[in-house]
């Protein structure tokens, strides 16, 4: 079964293998203060610099999930002013989540059609708030925010923090990695792994920033500290690591990898619109590389994604108020070319196409 679902999705092809090596080498038995598990923690952060290309003097840390991020980055940076910028599920639910930690936090919504307006953004007083958060790739809608207009919302506000959610985006798509402050993705998307590990990436700025007495559990403060032993605040998911560590040491680099994300979406896009479908994005400049959104009739949806099981290929559901007219398609780095030539030979099937004309 090949899953397009997007997160939990398709994994690493040699992710057995790797699982066999985890097992097989004793380091699922080494505990998180020993030499070993430093040893793998610090070739594993190394390995993940270098594939991404992120600053040298950018921190890498462990978290469990990108929901915790939510929490580590409302209670580590508690005396701030957040704006919250969101265009669908789950950047709304980030605000939703920071305001129940915080007091001095206020959401902005704009329409998944458009790029986030700098002058709105002006007049919500962007300018007076300590954080700026927003979401690069919203899964929910299968938006994404265009690299330059990060960059731009960071120059525009440069006092200010900007912490971006990038979980459907990371490992897939080159990032301009000085243009936020903090940036954190789960695994279970582009990293193609399983879930229950998240990766965040910090700037020397958001490090000093950080409330120096925030004792929470998983405080930023307390995950630097450790980290600068290459140990972790807590027990950690030593078997997540040990298979980013593998699975990454073993891709392209990062430019490499966006380059075949792009040209395979972009084929992806021309193939469907041949085929006279249309998009829950159709604006190019804000259509995600990594994930697509495809309208369809309500009474067919249930029909397509079976006929796709069928087929040994798991279609993923619409979200929100796109649940019951749309499925959505990932294209993150595990997935094969071939993968994608036995999807469109799918959706170009006869009795596909009969069912869809009438």
């Amino acid at each position: 079964m090949i899953s397009f679902y997007p997160g939990p999705s398709k994994t690493d092809e040699n992710l057995d293998k790797y699982l066999s090596e985890a097992a097989s080498s004793g380091i699922l038995s080494c505990n998180h203060r020993s030499p070993s598990f430093m040893k793998l923690m610090k070739d594993c952060i190394k390995v993940i610099k270098q594939k991404l290309e992120i600053p040298s003097n950018y921190e890498v840390f462990f978290t469990s999930s990108a929901t915790e991020c939510w929490e580590i980055t409302g209670q580590s940076f508690s005396k701030k002013s957040f704006l919250h910028i969101y265009n669908g599920a789950f950047g709304e639910k980030w605000f939703s989540y920071n305001s129940k930690i915080n007091n001095a936090v206020e959401g902005l919504a704009y329409p998944i059609h458009r790029s986030i307006s700098l002058h709105q953004l002006d007049r919500s007083g962007a300018k007076q708030k300590d954080v700026i958060c927003l979401t690069s790739c919203e899964t929910s809608n299968t938006t994404k925010v265009h690299q330059k207009t990060i960059r731009k919302v960071k120059n525009r506000y440069p006092n200010s923090l900007l912490f971006i959610d990038a979980t459907s985006s990371m490992s897939g798509v080159s990032i301009d990695w000085i243009s936020g402050d903090i940036w954190y993705a789960s695994v279970q998307k582009c990293f193609g792994l399983p879930p229950g590990l998240a990766v965040m990436v910090c700037s020397p700025k958001a490090i000093d920033q950080a409330d120096k007495n925030d004792f929470h559990y998983n405080s930023l403060k307390s995950i630097y500290q450790n980290t600068q032993k290459f140990q972790t605040t807590h027990t950690p998911n030593t078997l997540g690591i040990y298979l980013l560590y593998k699975s990454l040491s073993n891709k392209l680099g990062i430019k490499a990898e966006h380059e075949k994300i792009r040209k395979r979406m972009k084929n992806l896009i021309k193939q469907l619109k041949l085929l006279g479908y249309d998009f829950v994005v159709p604006t190019k400049k804000v259509q995600s590389e990594t994930v697509i959104g495809i309208k369809c009739k309500a009474e067919l949806l249930p029909i397509i994604k079976e006929k796709a099981k069928e087929k040994g290929i798991t279609l993923g559901n619409g979200y929100g108020k796109w649940k019951l007219n749309s499925f959505r398609i990932a294209n993150f780095p595990a997935h094969s070319d071939s993968d994608f030539e036995k999807l469109l030979i799918f959706l170009k099937s006869e009795d596909f196409n009969k069912k869809r004309e009438n």
